[in-house]
């Protein structure tokens, strides 16, 4: 069987910059410039025949076709990812270095992350710390702050934890921000 679909550049450029609104941050997250993500996306619209955003000053719209697209190309890409994870666990399986606020600990579960066995899968090692520049360096892959950081090349997802009484930010590269791995942090969070 031949399959025909565009190039895979193109649909993940696609995928990141329709899920954030915005060639600047799929950017990020990708690793490439804003306007390599324009191109891949032009380049998509162009093979398949229709426009997929609408360009504005202040984004991204998805259009009727765009909005139609992108739930189908995100399931292919999740069921490569569980394909992929099934046959080669530790590619996906990286497990995170996580910073935490001193001002949060009283506030987690008590021995959190090791409380729970569900994130033995996903947490190499907890320190404490809210020097966003260990995540510029590599030295950390996420932490788990009081606020928000704003920094513009970084994501930061808002928990907030189960009892409802206190809320705190997950912040990392764009590129894990959706992962399994951060997933899992911000469900255990919730609760």
């Amino acid at each position: 069987m031949t399959y025909r679909f565009p190039s895979l550049n193109g649909l993940k450029a696609f995928e990141a910059a329709a899920r954030h609104q915005s060639f600047k941050a799929a950017a990020a997250e990708l690793g490439v410039t804003p306007g390599a993500v324009s191109q891949q996306v032009k380049r998509l619209e162009a093979s398949l025949g229709i426009s997929l955003f609408r360009r504005l000053p202040q984004g991204l719209l998805l259009t009727r076709e765009g909005g139609a697209y992108l739930p189908k190309v995100s399931r292919a890409f999740d069921l490569l990812t569980d394909a992929t994870e099934a046959v080669a666990p530790a590619l996906n399986g990286r497990k995170l270095s996580v910073g935490i606020s001193e001002r949060l600990i009283a506030h987690l579960p008590k021995g959190w992350p090791r409380h729970s066995k569900a994130l033995d899968a996903y947490i190499r090692e907890t320190r404490i710390s809210e020097d966003v520049e260990l995540i510029w360096s590599n030295d950390l892959d996420a932490l788990l702050l009081d606020r928000q950081t704003r920094q513009a090349n970084l994501s930061e997802h808002e928990i907030v934890a189960g009892d409802g009484a206190h809320a705190f930010f997950i912040v990392t590269r764009y590129g894990l921000a959706n992962c399994r791995q951060t997933q899992a942090i911000i469900d255990e969070l919730s609760r």
